[in-house]
């Protein structure tokens, strides 16, 4: 909190922030604007500085090939400082606080074994937090990034963690649910049930101590000590954010949906994969040419890919019912990932909750899964709890469990790696000691001294690696750019890429057929054009592009930058010698069918979905046209 470089993105206080000038619309995005700070504020801390906690754990496997080596580091961030700041690797924003031993606890018998393990987590989380309970109920004095100095409470407020170790954090069994007292057997079930709470939960505790398991059975507890028994104003089953990642990603889309839409298409899973291969390229877009059940290695990454084409890949055999179950999951995780929410936006992620359980009988039907019983499955639950998160701590994209999953590659596997493989966690502490150490002074010269650039930030961004058949197309980068399209909403070579192409061949490589008819009708009607000029005939000649990269208005529920979008229109290139052949690519685009904007009510009225065939610019013979076409 008095890191002067977060000066810039830090907030002291929560904030009630609307859409409109009459506060009807309020926004849900930063930790700030959600309920808990606020309701926080006014209950307990009406006058003093909250610093929200939040701290994430995750085991990790340290070595591939030998051994069975792991880590299980413990982050801490505060909910203070901007969610794309604390996201960041590079900010350092998010700090290491410990590792929780990694032991197979041969010492004690197997039946005791598990009950330990599973205490000494408890203990050592107690341990890292314990400076929290003291401070959180008298509050410590600290200097700001602002300059000034406050009385700040630190506050548990959120926990990352995927389901097991959620289970794991508040002793119930992992076939309950860590937010609420569902039975097991009901978890399949759009209902919603009584939230825990932490006085009964340690109630229950006691009174199994002594012999009365009435409520620690309902509960479906562990006899475990808990650590945040003592924490104050914290009530740990409500601290449980959404794991996009592991929850919707991994969980419901892929393990669940996508295997259960595979059984239910004729072909199974090598149709699957015939489909994922004929799926047409696109700019950004990872294509998956071997299909995807020979892929090993799955990151979120492959998840959204996959995401953004399945519903195409399934169109044609599929029948109606699949595609509306599919396509309400893919609109809840699409909802669900918004950086920025609204009541509205809120209202139609839980319709497509609804039209997600409304749609499930249809694998009950297919004889999939043999009942609705047969759905008690965590992650499915699990969205249930989405809506009421966010309200409280902020939208889900600054909770993600694949932050800590990258700062493994930093504080755990890169530590690992240092060592000597021996006693390797006491080298790992040393090492990142170290790291940290010359980070900060590093930190210190650059906010010191103007034009200071550190070597250490460059070695804190890992290019991910395209694995198992998976290509991601690339953006013609290498064409040098003008800088004048940065003004202009897009941006082209500053020279074509083919130069006096016949109009012979856009129509024979590119497709471009009624070229001749639509550019003749555009001159016509177009100020710009020379009065001189001829109409175009098959040898008329035209400077061909590859690519346009549009820039698009930033989105505030998907990203709070500038998006690009890259559109290409490029034939295909035969084989040269040892170079591969280059598959033709001409993209898809919304266009306005018409210029005019009356009778214009929603964003997407008028629009019509196009190919793009060709990109040219017209020679100084036709008028001129200061643009390509």
């Amino acid at each position: 909190i008095g890191n002067p470089a977060f000066r810039n993105n830090l907030r002291y206080s929560p904030q009630r922030a609307y859409e409109d000038e009459n506060g009807e619309t309020r926004i849900f995005d930063e930790m700030w604007t959600g309920d808990w700070w606020w309701n926080m504020q006014v209950s307990y801390l009406s006058r003093a500085t909250i610093a929200p906690v939040i701290i994430a754990s995750d085991k990790t496997q340290l070595s591939n090939f030998s051994g069975d080596k792991s880590a299980w580091p413990v982050y801490l961030t505060i909910g203070n400082i901007e969610k794309s700041t604390h996201r960041s690797p590079s900010a350092r924003a998010t700090v290491l606080i410990g590792y929780i031993p990694v032991t197979k606890l041969d010492c004690f018998s197997e039946l005791k074994r598990k009950t330990q393990g599973q205490q000494i987590f408890h203990d050592c989380m107690k341990s890292l937090l314990q400076p929290l309970v003291n401070a959180g109920y008298s509050g410590v004095k600290m200097a700001c990034a602002d300059g000034f100095v406050r009385r700040v409470f630190p506050i548990l407020a959120a926990y990352v963690a995927d389901h097991p170790e959620q289970c794991l954090a508040v002793c119930c069994l992992e076939n309950r649910c860590p937010r609420c007292v569902v039975e097991a057997n009901k978890r399949g079930r759009p209902e919603f049930s009584t939230p825990r709470d932490s006085a009964s939960t340690l109630e229950a505790m006691k009174d199994a101590v002594v012999g009365d398991s009435e409520d620690f059975t309902h509960l479906g507890l562990r006899p475990n000590r808990p650590f945040w028994e003592d924490l104050p104003y914290c009530d740990i089953f409500s601290c449980f954010t959404p794991d996009l990642l592991h929850q919707l990603h991994k969980g419901v889309f892929k393990d669940h949906v996508v295997k259960w839409a595979t059984k239910c298409l004729e072909g199974g899973a090598d149709e699957i994969d015939r489909r994922f291969r004929a799926m047409p390229r696109g700019s950004n877009l990872r294509h998956f040419q071997k299909g995807i059940s020979l892929i090993s290695q799955w990151t979120g990454t492959e998840y959204k890919n996959m995401e953004k084409v399945f519903l195409g890949v399934l169109a044609g055999p599929a029948e109606p019912g699949l595609i509306r179950v599919v396509h309400a999951t893919l609109n809840f995780i699409y909802y669900a990932h918004f950086e920025s929410h609204t009541l509205e936006s809120l209202r139609k992620l839980d319709a497509a909750w609804v039209a997600f359980h409304g749609n499930l009988q249809y694998f009950v039907d297919k004889g999939v899964r043999k009942d609705r019983d047969n759905l008690n499955i965590p992650k499915l639950h699990s969205m249930l709890h989405y809506i009421n998160s966010i309200i409280s701590r902020g939208s889900a994209d600054g909770f993600s469990t694949e932050s800590p999953e990258r700062l493994h590659i930093d504080f755990a596997k890169n530590a690992y790696r240092a060592t000597n493989k021996r006693n390797y966690l006491k080298q790992m502490t040393k090492w990142l000691e170290r790291q940290d150490a010359c980070f900060q002074f590093s930190a210190y010269l650059q906010w010191t001294v103007k034009g200071y650039n550190s070597e250490l930030e460059g070695s804190l961004e890992v290019k991910e690696d395209n694995e198992d058949g998976v290509v991601e197309d690339d953006e013609d980068g290498d064409e040098d750019v003008g800088e004048q399209a940065v003004f202009l909403g897009y941006s082209v070579a500053k020279l074509p890429a083919y130069r006096n192409v016949p109009i012979t061949d856009l129509i024979n490589n590119y497709g471009a057929d009624d070229i001749i008819t639509q550019l003749t009708t555009f001159l016509q009607n177009s100020p710009l054009t020379s009065r001189s000029a001829r109409a175009p005939i098959l040898t008329s000649t035209l400077s061909m592009y590859k690519c346009v990269t549009v820039r698009l208005p930033p989105a505030p529920q998907v990203t709070s930058s500038v998006t690009k979008d890259v559109v290409r229109a490029r034939p295909f290139v035969a084989a040269r010698g040892s170079v591969p052949a280059v598959a033709a690519q001409f993209d898809t685009v919304l266009a306005r069918e018409s210029a005019e904007e009356d009778g214009i009510e929603h964003p997407l009225d008028g629009l019509k979905v196009c190919q793009v065939r060709v990109i040219f610019g017209l020679p100084e013979d036709y008028g001129s046209f200061p643009h390509p076409m």
